[in-house]
């Protein structure tokens, strides 16, 4: 009789879990439909919008961030370039460090 108890409340344990997954399921296809064109939304620069996805969010600054910090890296290093091109460079050594 306790084995009939136990798969008894197993299933509907189950069945609870799979009825809220299914309801999250909906909630989040209702906020964010599966079938539109998301990498269209991802490059028109739209951030994502806070709350429950705020990891997202996050992910999604820090990488626009390192966009423009290697942006700027990559000027400051062309105008390097040209420096050392043009010789408006020079190195001279004072003194040779001893052994």
């Amino acid at each position: 009789m306790k084995l009939m108890n136990r798969d008894t409340y197993l299933s509907l344990m189950l069945t609870l879990t799979a009825c809220l997954l299914t309801a999250d399921l909906w909630t989040r296809a209702a906020a964010n439909p599966p079938l539109m064109d998301a990498a269209a939304m991802a490059q028109a620069g739209k951030a994502p919008t806070r709350g429950a996805g705020s990891a997202s969010t996050l992910a999604y600054e820090q990488r626009k961030e390192m966009i423009k910090v290697l942006k700027e890296l990559s000027s400051e290093v062309t105008r390097l370039r040209g420096d050392l091109k043009a010789g408006a460079v020079s190195v001279s050594v004072k003194e040779l460090p001893s052994k």
